[in-house]
């Protein structure tokens, strides 16, 4: 349709906001995938993008936000009002966003919802109730929703309960979700995107160190505790060095350890998406520990995999989460979820007997990917 809008309902930030709070708000880990993935629907699609989001929570005492625009990546941004009353301001988000929602809407925009959360489904029935009728594309990036556990889990199900009636299509980011999406609705799967063009970095053929990276939320599903027995272990390849960046449960600990072993192990804290990059510039190899044994292994993919190889990165990974069927043969993989195998990897990885410009997944290049997109948005619009 000539006029139509493609309005994405996430929560997804990046730099450019965070450089407006001064109260470090909550890093979006998937921001890099999600950049790619806005510009090949914006292109596939040929249409303008705009993002609706709410304000995510800040550290500190909660504070009252106002409405404002900033972007994401190159596309508009806009947020609805944040309530500073504690008690009650989860209920108060709610009605601010589905009344910011249905403003910036119009008839026959197309809208896309960030998986099955309450908040954006509660924004697409007010809408309804409004006498809208927008044609909705669920974009399934996790299935975190259905490892909730308490109150949490009781809301991630009703709004997965309200949701699918109202679904007509999905973008899909791991396989395990496709059996949670509504009968019979056209779907595409794309777990990441890989740019075109990326140059892989070469491995120094001298004893300079190699050196490897992870960054990403500092818990036990992303396999955080076997990274630290390994580097805990003293067996630390010789001539490998390992920078971490992220917040989380493990922060105390690998402080402890890069005061230790302050030339090979670098801890840089929570930064920004910029800062990554940068530190990715000098890297060989991103990690991937994601561990089988969570239950989110088999509803989610580690985005990170493609933030890695983006920067021309390595992967060093266990198996979990699909990532094989995605990637095949590019990565190093560990044998088994082990300290000792763990080691191993390393090792293959520092001797230089790994080709590092080894075969990367066509059918998730941006072309490609932007191929299927393209079949998938007009079979919508017929």
């Amino acid at each position: 349709m000539k006029n139509q809008t493609i309005v994405i309902l996430t929560g997804v930030t990046d730099d450019q906001y965070r450089s407006k709070r001064n109260d470090n708000p909550v890093i979006s880990t998937s921001a890099g995938k999600r950049i790619l993935l806005y510009r090949a629907i914006a292109s596939a699609a040929g249409k303008p993008l705009l993002l609706l989001s709410p304000h995510p929570r800040g550290h500190g005492k909660p504070s009252s936000l106002p409405e404002m625009e900033s972007r994401f990546d190159r596309f508009a941004q806009r947020f609805s009002r944040a309530s500073g009353i504690r008690k009650v301001r989860i209920f108060l988000d709610i009605l601010h966003y589905a009344a910011h929602a249905y403003r910036n809407t119009k008839n026959d925009d197309l809208l896309l919802i960030d998986n099955y959360e309450l908040i954006y489904v509660l924004a697409l029935y007010y809408c309804r109730l409004r006498g809208r009728r927008n044609p909705i594309i669920l974009e399934y990036e996790d299935g975190k929703h259905l490892v909730d556990k308490g109150v949490y889990l009781w809301m991630s199900r009703l709004a997965e309960i309200l949701a699918k009636p109202m679904v007509n299509a999905a973008i899909v980011a791991a396989p395990g979700l496709i059996e949670h999406l509504p009968d019979g609705i056209p779907f595409e799967i794309v777990p990441g995107i890989i740019k075109e063009g990326v140059v892989m970095h070469h491995l120094p053929k001298d004893d300079s160190p190699i050196h490897f990276i992870y960054s990403g939320s500092l818990d036990s599903v992303r396999g955080v505790p076997l990274l630290l027995e390994y580097l805990e272990s003293g067996g630390i390849c010789e001539n490998a060095v390992f920078h971490v960046t992220g917040q989380g449960h493990f922060v105390e600990r690998l402080q402890r350890l890069a005061e230790r072993w302050p030339t090979k192990i670098i801890f840089h804290g929570c930064v920004s998406r910029e800062e990554v990059y940068q530190i990715q510039l000098s890297c060989h190899y991103g990690l991937n520990l994601q561990t089988s044994s969570d239950p989110i292994s088999n509803v989610t993919f580690p985005s990170k995999t493609f933030d890695y190889v983006n920067a021309g990165l390595g992967l060093v990974s266990t198996r979990s989460a699909g990532v094989e069927k995605v990637f095949g043969d590019f990565p190093v993989y560990l044998n088994e979820e082990s300290v000792h195998s763990l080691s191993e990897s390393i090792q293959v990885a520092c001797s230089g007997s790994y080709n590092l410009q080894g075969n990367l997944p066509l059918e998730f290049m941006s072309e490609k990917t932007k191929e299927r997109l393209i079949v998938f948005f007009k079979a919508l619009s017929r």
